[in-house]
């Protein structure tokens, strides 16, 4: 799941990107935020594969894809079928409506709704991840949540859980937010809200260094002790 870019009515709101972003580390929303957003190949694809009716041909949905997302690299046609192949087994999850933007001003969040089944009530979480051996992984749990608390105020419906799409495994599960993942979410929240008053994160307890690109920007920026003061 990714977020359009939003109506003047939220924009002082938080993204749920930006949550997942600054779940892994608060200094990966820091050095991002400034940054062009750029849509996801991968989850282009997915959320093509999660929404096409059952007759439509491969080619098809790559042609939507195309149009889509016109700039999109010919080696996502392998991704697509895969994907396809992937589903061949899995019923999609039922739909009548795609991309709905919700948003919580309690907690000022927003974000995209993949998918809404009017006739069931059903709401889906598409991703572009394979799935965990059990459950969902920990950032799509944090999704949920936000999703959740988003389409309560929004709608005015008490939910507890949804559905995750892990396309590329051809698994869904139903996942329902715990207190734990509540917490966490105000949490990040928090920072977040801190980054954009201007403040330096500092790293999470275990961070994702060795994967991050921000890697040399962000010891560029480390806080600079006095330890040099008190040298003999």
């Amino acid at each position: 799941m990714t977020e359009n870019k939003p109506d003047m009515n939220i924009m002082s709101n938080i993204a749920i990107s930006s949550i997942i972003r600054a779940y892994h580390c608060p200094r990966q929303y820091y050095f991002h935020k400034e940054l062009k957003f750029k849509p996801s190949e991968s989850y282009t694809v997915c959320k093509q594969v999660s929404c096409a009716y059952p007759d439509h041909t491969e080619e098809e949905i790559w042609n939507m894809i195309i149009l889509i997302q016109p700039d999109i690299s010919p080696d996502a046609r392998s991704f697509l079928s895969s994907c396809i192949c992937a589903m061949t087994h899995t019923p999609i999850r039922p739909w009548t409506e795609t991309d709905i933007t919700v948003k919580s001003d309690k907690v000022g969040i927003y974000g995209l709704l993949d998918k809404y089944d009017a006739l069931s009530g059903e709401y889906t979480l598409t991703r572009c991840t394979t799935a965990p051996k059990n459950g969902c992984w920990p950032d799509d749990a944090i999704r949920t949540a936000a999703l959740l608390i988003c389409i309560e105020e929004t709608s005015a419906k008490r939910l507890k859980g949804m559905y995750i799409e892990y396309i590329p495994s051809g698994i869904i599960r139903y996942y329902e937010p715990t207190p734990k993942d509540r917490r966490r979410l105000i949490q990040i929240i928090r920072q977040i809200q801190d980054v954009n008053r201007g403040l330096f994160p500092s790293k999470p307890l275990h961070p994702p260094c060795d994967s991050c690109k921000y890697y040399e920007k962000c010891e560029k920026n480390k806080p600079k002790t006095l330890s040099f003061l008190f040298k003999k």
